[in-house]
């Protein structure tokens, strides 16, 4: 079935919508929970991966005054484990830009299954805030199913404490199935502001064939935000 954009563009971004589209990721961030501490250099880093490619590997939606209302993005590991990143503008929801947005994610995602080991289990996972109802009911109208839920972490520390974490940070992913922190190397006792956010994970399965070990696994939660 063909999404129809009116009014709006779709396009791979370029360097200078940078600013502007993390303005939209704030703005989608504090929408769904007050608040946010997304900033430039962290898109800037998503856009730097290794392997990333901007202009096929992302897309940005905008108005015709160039403002961006939606985006998504998608990465990999080893052609198996394959995320999309998408976030659509909550003036901008239900006209059907984030349907384009998860199937432009798709038909790109089921071009690395050329490049997959054969007979490996090819899969597509996106991470949304729980508390995102379009977004759930969107990815599971397209076939995605959930396979975790968890809670990000956000820790503010202390001047003595933070000298060693970007921007005074700490963040973790506590797994509410394993109950298991990700994220964190080191532990201590911070000081400061905790911010608690629930996720899911959404999941479809793109070639059947032999689950990941746990050490084959990406041990980190593909979350932008």
């Amino acid at each position: 079935m063909a999404v129809l954009l009116t009014n709006l563009v779709a396009r791979s971004p370029k360097m200078k919508d940078l600013e502007a589209v993390t303005e939209l990721i704030v703005t989608c961030e504090i929408a769904e929970h007050n608040t946010s501490d997304y900033t430039a250099d962290d898109l800037r880093s998503e856009w730097q991966r290794p392997s990333f490619n901007l202009e096929t590997d992302a897309w940005v939606i905008l108005t015709t005054k160039g403002q961006p209302v939606g985006y998504a993005s998608v990465w990999h590991k080893e052609h198996e484990q394959i995320y999309m990143f998408t976030r659509v503008h909550p003036e901008y929801r239900g006209r059907g830009i984030g349907t384009l947005l998860v199937r432009l994610a798709e038909e790109r995602a089921r071009i690395h299954i050329r490049e997959a080991r054969p007979g490996i289990r090819v899969s597509l996972s996106s991470t949304i805030s729980s508390v995102n109802e379009v977004a759930r009911q969107l990815l599971e109208r397209e076939g995605y199913s959930p396979v975790r839920q968890f809670w990000r972490i956000v820790i503010e520390m202390d001047e003595a404490v933070s000298k060693s974490y970007q921007r005074g940070k700490l963040k973790v992913d506590l797994d509410l199935d394993s109950h298991r922190l990700i994220g964190t190397t080191k532990a201590h006792e911070p000081e400061g502001l905790y911010i608690v956010r629930p996720y899911h994970t959404y999941e479809k399965e793109l070639r059947p064939g032999k689950q990941l070990t746990a050490d084959e696994e990406w041990d980190e939660l593909p979350v932008v935000v």
